[in-house]
């Protein structure tokens, strides 16, 4: 992999200032379940983010521990393991404009000290020489680092799924070493196709114990209609220690309408292991981690709906990350943002069966009818249902606020977050809701008046959600909607917020916050 020529030097500290507990935060969302609940008690949530309007500070930053440097577009909140906080974004254009952007645009990953926020390294790669839905202009590594140990896991802007050996830069005696990487592109014939208006958005590693599970990002060419890659992997397991192919699938083929970021959930339920992807074609598959077999499939949406360039239309892929709770997986279903809104559905799902465990089965040509094998235990319907709770709002108070719309679930990229019995959910039209997890009740709604694209991270009582706006909305858990504080920022905060090991990240566009709770 290609470095910054003036990438960071180490920084020869021994990074053991804090120590390496439960609390950490190593992966996408937290963990293998996808939930992002952090243990810990006591968030911040009396603090600010510095804002300034013309150049000019007018709320200065206070309870930040520390504030780091990002690149000029970041979509990912940082994972947080042994002393460390890595993150991926983008490289800033130079000052001189003459510089060729290929001597200094790309995917970077960056390293901080967890203790101080002191710059430990970062390494950049390249743009791939291809056409821009491969790998676009100053996009965002958009892939979460996985971490155990000394081994660090990623996917890059390149297509390439990478080992890293982080154990010098733990121990502060020099820069991270390469342990394997496997190009998908080239070994498979991946045609990567990376979203837009979702800034490089991509899908982040799983893994078990020996195995690491890969979303390739097959997609359409620059026509956004045609699959060149068919019969290349949607899903590739690789040996963690070794980066060799143990099985591959592709299942969706031409089905794919759009893209695949979406990351895949490594579980067991019913004694039964499981990864469990939503895939380009808009099913949600299960399969055997060790042979690949197919176990379950789910189709999102409902037979009748039909995909449009654009996102006029009403089938959807899945862009979210399936989650496990009590269970249970759930699933939203939506599109790159730059369709915008539009109809979406959220599902929970029983994951012990086995088949086509779709809601419906084809019965013609867009016609269904009722699958006696459904794995469904609820699920938001097209419309607003007669019993969802009216949302008076406007000064009038006479706009009801599910009912404005066409639909009653928007589209979403965010991966919903449950506990104590509640799911939490937020869409790009910038909609938080709160559902029963069990039954699909909806108790709340809360219009946060701009895009989200973060999973709600929930940490003692408190659900921290930020928006395209800036904002940083901190909401009581519960079944009655109250919002405990607001916070500005006066960049968009688009990644959700991370809590581990008594400090909480805030990410974003081109900052990364550390903010620590008074003592």
């Amino acid at each position: 992999m290609a470095r910054t020529p003036a990438r960071l030097a180490v920084a020869l500290v021994l990074v053991t200032t804090l120590p390496v507990t439960a609390a950490d935060w190593p992966q996408w969302n937290g963990g293998p379940t996808r939930n992002a609940v952090s243990p810990e008690k006591n968030p911040p949530t009396d603090f600010q983010l510095p804002v300034t309007e013309d150049g000019k500070i007018v709320k200065a930053s206070r309870g930040v521990a520390w504030t780091a440097e990002l690149g000029s577009r970041t979509v990912i909140p940082p994972v947080v393991a042994g002393g460390l906080v890595w993150v991926g974004t983008n490289a800033r254009p130079p000052a001189d404009d003459t510089v060729p952007a290929k001597d200094w645009d790309g995917g970077v990953l960056m390293c901080f000290r967890e203790a101080d926020g002191t710059p430990l390294w970062k390494q950049r790669t390249p743009r791939l020489a291809t056409n821009y839905v491969e790998d676009f202009p100053q996009a965002s590594l958009g892939s979460a680092p996985l971490v155990t140990g000394d081994r660090l896991w990623f996917t890059n802007n390149r297509c390439e799924v990478v080992c890293l050996d982080i154990a010098p830069v733990k121990n502060g005696t020099g820069d991270p070493r390469e342990a394997w990487k496997r190009d998908l592109r080239k070994d498979f014939g991946v045609f990567q196709h990376l979203p837009l208006m979702a800034g490089g958005f991509a899908a982040s590693v799983a893994a078990d114990k020996d195995r690491l599970f890969i979303v390739t990002h097959n997609g359409v060419d620059e026509t956004y209609v045609k699959v060149p890659a068919p019969d290349a992997p949607s899903l590739v397991c690789l040996d963690k220690a070794t980066g060799k192919v143990l099985w591959t699938d592709n299942s969706p083929g031409k089905g794919i309408l759009h893209c695949q970021v979406s990351s895949p959930l490594v579980c067991e339920v019913g004694g039964r292991p499981q990864v469990i992807v939503g895939q380009g074609d808009g099913w949600l598959r299960s399969f055997d981690p060790a042979t690949g077999k197919l176990l379950w499939k789910f189709d999102l949406n409902p037979k009748d709906a039909e995909y449009e360039l654009g996102g006029a239309g009403t089938r959807n892929y899945v862009m979210a990350t399936p989650m496990l709770y009590d269970g249970r997986v759930y699933v939203p279903t939506g599109q790159d943002p730059e369709h915008s809104a539009g109809v979406a559905h959220l599902y929970c799902i029983d994951p012990t069966k086995a088949g086509d465990v779709s809601r419906e089965l084809d019965a013609g040509p867009k016609k269904g009818k009722p699958n006696p094998n459904s794995a469904v235990v609820w699920y938001t319907p097209s419309e607003v249902p007669d019993d969802a709770p009216k949302i008076e709002v406007g000064k009038t108070k006479k706009r009801d606020l599910l009912r404005s719309r066409e639909y009653y679930y928007c589209r979403t990229i965010a991966t919903p977050t449950a506990h104590d019995g509640l799911l939490y959910t937020a869409d790009v039209h910038g909609f938080v809701y709160c559902f029963d997890a069990k039954t699909g009740k909806l108790y709340w709604v809360e219009d946060t008046k701009d895009d989200v694209r973060g999973q709600p991270l929930w940490a003692d009582g408190k659900v921290f959600i930020g928006t395209g706006y800036g904002d940083v909305f901190i909401f009581a858990h519960g079944k009655e909607k109250k919002l405990f504080a607001k916070i500005a920022c006066d960049e968009p905060v688009r990644p959700g917020l991370v809590f581990a090991n008594g400090t909480l990240y805030v990410t974003g566009e081109s900052r990364l916050y550390a903010v620590w709770s008074a003592k």
